[in-house]
């Protein structure tokens, strides 16, 4: 898991150290003992713990997604 916190965006085989990792993460995420509400409870009661110490929180949001493919749009640089 620490290795797979290292990269989160990456696919679970990019993220592994080769087959073995994978094939264990794989397993990890089949194992009908594993909760992911467990997994991340203590995460959700950090959380709170420090949105309590604030007097304002902002819980923001952007899903945008930019899609310009056959607009014949010119000028707009590269997308990532």
């Amino acid at each position: 898991m620490e290795t797979m916190a290292a990269t989160p965006t990456a696919s679970v085989p990019k993220a592994c150290n080769g087959w073995g990792e994978t094939v264990a993460a794989y397993r990890f995420f089949d194992n009908t003992s594993v909760d992911w509400q467990a997994i991340l409870g203590p995460h959700w009661q950090q959380t709170e713990q420090r949105m309590a110490e604030q007097e304002v929180v902002l819980c923001l949001q952007d899903t945008t997604e930019l899609d310009f493919n056959g607009q014949q749009a010119r000028g707009l640089g590269p997308l990532s």
